[in-house]
């Protein structure tokens, strides 16, 4: 690759003379470079993919917070800023809503990105493995202990205390609704069991919860496939990068999204597809006929 790309400069350097060197280097250098360097000074945050970048400029979250807690301490708690914040802010609403359990958070990406063992993303601080939230067979939350894969039936075996557990559903979609609600969140995908996530969709609509957010949750859920555990023990969350991230150096590799175009500063926001349910409902008003006043109270 170094002989390839000294024959290019060489080439460079001759068509277009040594004053146009440097760019030369710039736009050879952009495919392969993978952290920020002369070269690339604006390259910031989340840089390259989950799969193969670095991370700049994270933040940490605390080892613990309103409704949630650290699963281990160790230094891989480190991730995009506003993901960081977006956590914190939807562990301490199910913890408002729904007080008596705190989430358990696994790992993030540590401290300046890279490869971090047991897993083949949390590279570039844009995933978060967050365990599920559990209560006792008689419906009391109880902390959870460990990565407990659960079944259909939604029952998991606790080793370390001895007892079966179950989801708990609602404080799980929760969590999820919170941060897909989150405008700094920007959730690009949740890898879940594709189990877990027919409990929580049935569980989210038997409440009446918005079909624009339920439909949000089943684009984003995804049961990955092998060679990727099955999730059945937790939710990875992963983060989109937005517009000025991109220009800093995020990779986006994901799928289109609809939500994740970022509307004018004076364009009206879209009507939700309940808005427009409403409206198809709503009654046809009779024009009144010439001459016709409406009736005033006490007359």
């Amino acid at each position: 690759m170094l002989r390839g790309l000294s024959a290019a400069l060489a080439t460079a350097v001759r068509l277009l003379g040594a004053s146009s060197c440097a760019v030369a280097c710039a736009l050879l250098c952009m495919g392969c470079a993978r952290a920020p360097s002369p070269l690339m000074p604006f390259w910031d945050g989340s840089i390259g993919a989950p799969s193969h970048g670095v991370l700049r400029n994270g933040a940490e979250l605390p080892m613990r917070g309103p409704g949630y807690q650290w699963l281990r301490q160790n230094d891989r708690h480190y991730a995009l800023p506003r993901f960081v914040a977006a956590i914190e802010r939807a562990a301490a609403k199910v913890a408002r809503e729904r007080p008596g359990a705190a989430l358990t958070v696994g790992d993030l990406s540590a401290k300046t990105g890279g490869h971090v063992s047991s897993h083949a993303s949390h590279r570039s601080g844009r995933d978060a493995d967050l365990l599920l939230y559990v209560t006792t067979l008689e419906g009391t939350p109880v902390k959870t202990p460990d990565f407990l894969p659960f079944g259909p039936d939604g029952l998991a075996y606790d080793e370390q205390n001895h007892r079966f557990v179950r989801f708990d559903v609602e404080r799980e979609w929760l969590l999820l609704k919170a941060l897909l609600e989150d405008p700094e969140a920007h959730v690009e995908w949740m890898f879940v069991h594709h189990a877990l996530e027919a409990m929580l969709v049935e569980w989210a609509r038997a409440r009446g919860e918005s079909s624009d957010t339920i439909l949000h949750a089943e684009l984003v859920m995804w049961q990955p496939g092998p060679p990727a555990q099955p999730h059945d023990d937790h939710v990875h969350v992963r983060t989109a990068c937005t517009p000025d991230e991109v220009t800093r150096g995020c990779d986006p590799n994901g799928p289109a999204r609809d939500w994740l175009a970022l509307p004018p500063p004076d364009a009206e926001p879209e009507p939700t597809n309940d808005e427009l349910v409403a409206e198809l409902l709503r009654p046809i008003e009779t024009p009144r006929s010439a001459g016709e006043h409406p009736r005033t109270s006490g007359r």
